[in-house]
């Protein structure tokens, strides 16, 4: 085959056809490099257990986080190993652009010190898992979905969906709203002449039926803390739930309205001002 190519080409078949042959072969072996790059860190997260709701949750958004950060610098590195081929196969000599390229960097250098600081910064927040992909957190004054992280900056993006990005290295203090698990919270006031030991009876049956019907978001059997709060307007009680991230709003709504039903059921009656919220702590 190569015989005939030369003969068929004549004098184009060394020039053109061979550097031409060669940098196909590093485009499509870079393509390659960058699939199996991809395919081993979307299959880390067979090396847990389906059953760790919480693992294979994290496992899925540090896998995000590590895919755009490792892609990127792959294509980087891709690029200029392309760029070097290509001048190579063309008889440039790339030795004194090497050197001075060199020289350049060295200069360049000494004024990207905050870029440094961003890469810096951005491979420690990588490395420690501090957060990744999808977690919602407030930096400074942005609050928001991670929605991209290169090791320069991370973007979020709030409900409003206006879009920050934050360099790296300005990231002081960070709070992370959605590490590992979330929890509910529910407060309840019913009123001064209801018993208590029968409201914790029927808000710890309510919290046992809960977690049986929803395994995938109750993590752990509801736990009624006791009296929050005495006023004019009643008696508060707490009860709290750990849930996966993200699911705490939906445990909730589902938690009051059975509270609303079986308090109705057993003619409980709740107070005029009732507080409920969520919280989500790390």
């Amino acid at each position: 085959m190569p015989q005939s190519l030369r003969e068929i080409l004549g004098s184009l078949y060394t020039p053109i056809l061979i550097p031409a042959i060669r940098i196909g072969w590093v485009l499509v072996a870079g393509y390659i490099i960058l699939k199996l790059i991809d395919s081993a860190t979307s299959r880390l997260r067979l090396l847990i257990p389906s059953s760790d709701i919480l693992g294979v949750a994290r496992l899925v958004q540090r896998t995000e986080t590590l895919r755009h950060i490792v892609r990127s610098v792959s294509k980087a590195i891709l690029i200029l190993v392309v760029v070097l081929t290509i001048s190579s196969e063309l008889g440039f000599n790339i030795g004194p652009v090497l050197a001075s390229a060199g020289i350049v960097g060295l200069a360049v250098g000494f004024g990207a010190q905050s870029l440094v600081k961003d890469v810096i910064s951005g491979f420690f927040i990588l490395f420690e898992d501090q957060f990744g992909i999808g977690d919602v957190v407030k930096i400074g004054d942005f609050t928001g979905d991670v929605e991209r992280m290169t090791l320069r900056a991370t973007v979020l993006r709030n409900l409003e969906g206006q879009v920050y990005v934050v360099p790296n290295g300005n990231i002081q203090n960070v709070t992370v709203m959605t590490k590992d698990w979330a929890r509910a919270v529910l407060d309840l006031t019913v009123s001064h002449k209801e018993e208590l030991a029968r409201v914790f009876d029927v808000l710890q049956r309510i919290g046992a039926r809960l977690a049986q019907d929803w395994p995938d978001r109750v993590l752990e059997q509801p736990t009624v803390l006791g009296v929050e709060k005495l006023d004019e307007a009643g008696v508060t009680i707490r009860s709290v739930v750990k849930t996966p991230p993200f699911k705490q709003a939906d445990v909730l709504r589902e938690w009051r309205r059975r509270v609303k039903d079986e308090f109705d059921k057993a003619g409980i009656e709740l107070a005029q001002k009732t507080l409920a919220h969520t919280e989500t702590l790390k």
